[in-house]
């Protein structure tokens, strides 16, 4: 028989904040999410000496943030995460202790810390659902000892103007950061799309029925995903952008699947949600693609496959805080979620 108290993953921040004495509060909390990118036990060098760590994203199809369990409970939750888990694995984190430092949210262990994976409770069943209502698509991947790199991967911010000279060859499929203005949510084309729940494919509709291309099959229940043309500005230059269902889904705050869902059937996918039209004049920092035709024929039209808000954003709950990876500050929006064995945070 378990109890829980879950805190929603985008209020950690300001829930930590609230503590009193910040620095060893006397509450603790329980966090749900889904696991993703699981990177298996390896160790790391610290001038504690080497400690294991186990590195791995948590999510609740809103907000995503990075977990990094150390020593012993980096050893236990190694044990614990199998292969053979129902997919997606949804975690419980029980009764961890909440520290704000340096804009950020640290989770302790404490003698009372337990670390569960598919749990057979309730709460899970529910939140399983939850996610399926939602279109979620589950990003499971284990990422084996051998195959993890130390080293952290910087992505270049350039402004819209050196994205624009990149045409060489060699910056295709490459990535870039670029800080933003959104000037207009671009109207006339379709905000979502229909797609296969497991290739992910846009759907073909003929006569109310959904045929998947790829898979060659009827789908009979329909992903939906965001898809948005803006027109983005900084002080250089002017560009479309295309931006895909991860970055809108950051920048509004829920689903497509959910979106539609709450507008009722006299929703259109030619008429663009007001919540959508809001996020004109937003300072964003997307991520963004170079494509082969950006390369091989000069075109202006760009992907972003995640948004993030800008400093010069005001923030909401879930966009509060900022992302540590690898202990590296970025500007990303995300909260970066550590347990501290022995309580010493510096690598």
């Amino acid at each position: 028989m378990h109890k829980f108290e879950f805190v929603d993953l985008g209020d950690l921040f300001n829930l930590a904040s609230t503590y009193v004495p910040k620095v060893n509060p006397e509450y603790a909390t329980d966090i749900i999410g889904v696991v993703e990118r699981f990177e298996r036990l390896r160790p790391v060098d610290t001038k504690f000496g080497e400690k294991n760590i186990v590195k791995f994203k948590i999510c609740d199809a809103r907000n995503s943030h990075y977990v990094t369990a150390w020593s012993r409970m980096a050893e236990t939750t190694d044990t614990l995460y199998q292969d053979d888990l129902q997919k997606p694995v949804i975690v419980i984190l029980a009764s961890v202790k909440l520290q704000t430092f340096n804009k950020s949210v640290q989770i302790s262990i404490l003698p009372s810390t337990k670390v569960y994976f598919n749990l057979e409770d309730n709460v899970v069943n529910e939140f399983r659902k939850r996610l399926n209502r939602e279109g979620y698509v589950s990003n499971d991947t284990v990422v084996p000892t051998n195959s993890v790199s130390d080293s952290v991967h910087v992505i270049e911010t350039v402004t819209l103007k050196e994205l624009v000279e990149k045409t060489s060859t060699k910056y295709s499929k490459m990535n870039f950061m670029c800080s933003v203005k959104i000037k207009k949510v671009q109207t006339g084309d379709t905000w979502w799309y229909d797609c296969c729940p497991k290739c992910h494919e846009e759907l073909n509709e003929f006569e109310g029925m959904f045929k998947c291309p790829n898979c060659k099959l009827t789908i009979p229940v329909t992903e939906k995903r965001y898809r948005i043309m803006i027109i983005a500005e900084d002080s250089t230059g002017v560009a479309n952008v295309n931006l895909s269902d991860r970055a809108v889904k950051r920048l509004v705050g829920k689903s497509a699947t959910n979106m539609v869902d709450e507008l009722g059937e006299g929703v259109t996918k030619s008429s663009i949600p007001q919540l959508i039209m809001d996020v004109a004049e937003k300072d964003v920092t997307l991520n963004i693609d170079i494509s082969d035709d950006n390369v091989l024929i000069n075109s202006t039209l760009y992907n972003a496959t995640d948004a993030y808000p800008s400093k010069n954003s005001k923030p909401s709950s879930s966009e509060s805080v900022q992302k540590i990876e690898d202990n590296t500050l970025s500007s990303c929006g995300d909260v970066s979620y550590f347990f501290f064995e022995n309580f010493t945070p510096y690598l």
